[in-house]
């Protein structure tokens, strides 16, 4: 799973690799698989930043409900972090799942062979996240603030469509 924020050009943008939490029976992902990677990547200095750069916008943290996402809604809390919580599988509502969609198609055009990668579990992960993030810093930076800058026009076809599904 990939995690990711953008907060727009002049900006910048962060790309954070979350794999599945050993620790889990189920081996897949968990609240604590994703603190775990915002707490290795000092996610709360880079708010920081974000925050002192950005200064008199305002800015959101927008996180889906995902059930995964239940005690990472809890830690951003307890950092004095409000997010502002979607319904799960929002994509009209969540303009980073435009990205990794993005992502997704160049990993498949620069990378075809990635799902053959076989050895040793931490090499894997690292070629994975090696690719990820090329293929992340191969994005043109505008898509980020055209990205941003849609939610206003996202919201208002959301409402007209009562709910229901947009071009977005």
């Amino acid at each position: 799973m990939m995690t990711g924020f953008l907060y727009g050009q002049t900006h910048g943008l962060f790309f954070l690799p979350i794999f599945p939490d050993p620790s889990y029976a189920g081996s897949g992902l968990t609240g604590k698989s994703i603190i775990d990677v915002y707490d290795y990547y000092d996610f709360l200095e880079i708010w920081e930043d974000i925050k002192e750069k950005v200064r008199e916008e305002e800015i959101f943290f927008i996180i889906d409900n995902a059930k995964t996402h239940l005690s990472f809604l809890r830690w951003l809390s307890r950092q004095e972090i409000a997010p502002m919580e979607i319904p799960a599988y929002s994509p009209d509502l969540n303009p980073i799942e435009n990205v990794w969609s993005l992502v997704k198609y160049k990993l498949h055009k620069h990378y075809p062979e990635l799902y053959l990668m076989r050895g040793d579990v931490n090499v894997v992960k690292k070629g994975i996240e090696e690719a990820i993030t090329d293929c992340w810093d191969l994005l043109d930076p505008k898509v980020f603030d055209t990205l941003a800058g849609s939610m206003v026009d996202r919201i208002k076809a959301i409402i007209k469509a009562a709910g229901w599904y947009t071009k977005y």
